[in-house]
């Protein structure tokens, strides 16, 4: 078996009867431009090996590309998740041998076996994959949180891992929330016992192979806490006996009976052309930049005005409505009495503020030129905003054009003690997009439209 690290989760896996590409994401910028490779890489199409099997481990976008998918050939098998997005996008491309699949499923070929393996989260519909034939084992954890129950089923089909692709990258991706800047201390823990406890012959960190760029690139001081080199020094401390490497783009890895080795930049398909990753040094003291709106698409000043009080008007409408009609983050917010502001950063610096008053039995607007008090706050750019309504751009790029906080919480006093509880509520403003406005429940489907339409005859 043949293992090829093409670029942060994007792998080639060569067995005997099959090739695999696993996440294929083959240029840079991706996940809508917000993220490059790191190391820098080069894909060379003209030196991929004709494709068997083309596997998506999940449906986020540094893992799921459509322009990657669109310049791959359509006679491919195509091995997925059970997820309404993937499955539309790959018909839409034109793929017709999709198999989806659950999670812990052994599918056996005469001379190879794919095992997908579960993943213990509830938002993503997610798995990573065991890779076996007659020279080895290879296991592709990819984002896959690892639950016991799942570590002991592999265990029972797989007992000897020859080669783990680990995660191990903790982003602190709760940063976009206004969730601090704290180690991720149980992630990296939960990390480490997963490859102890698996104890495969080579264990790599993996996935995580990207830094933000552009606009965004100041992010990369806050998102990534624990470093590839940090990983493996932990395991080593732990566990010294433990084999463990770092793989840039283009290394690969050869498995022959249980034996595996490195071959640094081995690859004619991918070539490493930078060791970039001080971009991604962990650095909390670094300056936030204040929030600015650098409009990457181009908006006129005409059409952000238009869309703000487009969505400020609809959100209104539905805040009142549900005075009457009842939604339960609304309701929230009207049992707190609280204060929710949203501040729209246009590209030529003015500011526009709305502060939404939930009283118990009505709300209040006022607009202003300045933020006033509030107990709960979202802050976004007008060409964000914009590009969110109109469904043509992923939370994953806007997340890092906005700035959200709250400080909401509830009073309470027994037997002369006051009790202060914080109370996690819902954005009202995501609540809305995401959920209730006009087209809501086709966002996803006009999202994946708009990325679909270059590929489409």
């Amino acid at each position: 078996m043949k293992v090829t690290l093409l670029g942060h989760a994007s792998v080639l896996v060569e067995m005997q009867g099959a090739r695999c590409l696993m996440d294929p994401v083959l240029s840079d910028p991706f996940e809508d431009g917000a993220v490059v490779s790191c190391p820098r890489r080069e894909i060379r199409l003209d030196q991929l090996p004709p494709i068997d099997v083309i596997i998506l481990s999940h449906s986020h976008l540094d893992h799921f590309d459509i322009p990657s998918l669109a310049r791959l050939p359509r006679q491919c098998d195509v091995l997925c998740p059970k997820d309404r997005a993937i499955g539309y996008a790959l018909k839409e491309l034109g793929f017709t041998r999709i198999r989806e699949t659950d999670p812990m499923t052994s599918i056996v070929f005469p001379t190879h076996e794919l095992m997908t393996t579960h993943s213990n989260v509830s938002n993503v519909v997610e798995f990573g994959v065991v890779f076996k034939d007659r020279t080895g084992t290879f296991w592709n954890q990819v984002d896959t949180v690892l639950a016991p129950a799942t570590l002991q089923g592999v265990k029972q089909r797989h007992p000897r891992i020859d080669l783990l692709f680990a995660m191990h990258a903790s982003q602190n991706f709760g940063f976009f929330e206004s969730k601090g800047l704290g180690f991720p201390y149980k992630m990296h823990e939960m990390n480490l016992n997963t490859v102890l406890s698996i104890r495969p012959g080579l264990t790599v960190p993996g996935s995580a192979g990207f830094r933000f760029c552009g606009p965004i690139e100041w992010c990369n001081s806050f998102l990534f806490p624990v470093s590839r080199e940090q990983f493996v020094a932990d395991l080593l401390q732990l566990a010294p006996d433990l084999q463990t490497c770092i793989a840039n783009p283009g290394d690969v890895f050869e498995i022959d009976r249980g034996k595996v080795r490195h071959l640094p930049g081995a690859s004619k398909v991918a070539v490493m052309l930078e060791q970039d990753t001080t971009h991604l040094r962990f650095d909390p003291t670094a300056p936030v930049p204040p929030l600015s709106d650098p409009n990457p698409d181009g908006y006129s000043q005409e059409r952000l005005h238009k869309a703000a009080e487009e969505c400020i008007a609809g959100l209104a409408e539905f805040v009142r409505g549900a005075y009457q009609s009842g939604d339960s983050v609304v309701d929230e917010y009207r049992r707190l009495l609280a204060v929710y502001a949203v501040g729209i950063v246009f590209p030529d610096g003015q500011e526009q503020w709305h502060h939404f008053r939930l009283a118990a039995d009505a709300m209040q607007l006022d607009k202003s030129a300045a933020p006033a008090p509030a107990h709960s706050v979202h802050r976004i750019a007008a060409s964000a905003l914009a590009a969110w309504m109109a469904r043509k751009k992923s939370y994953f790029y806007l997340r890092a054009f906005s700035r959200k906080f709250t400080t909401l919480y509830a009073l309470s006093q027994a037997a002369g003690s006051v009790t202060v509880e914080p109370k996690e509520v819902a954005d009202l403003l995501g609540h809305y997009l995401q959920w209730k406005a006009k087209g809501a429940d086709m966002a996803l489907k006009q999202r994946l439209d708009h990325a679909l339409r270059p590929y489409r005859k």
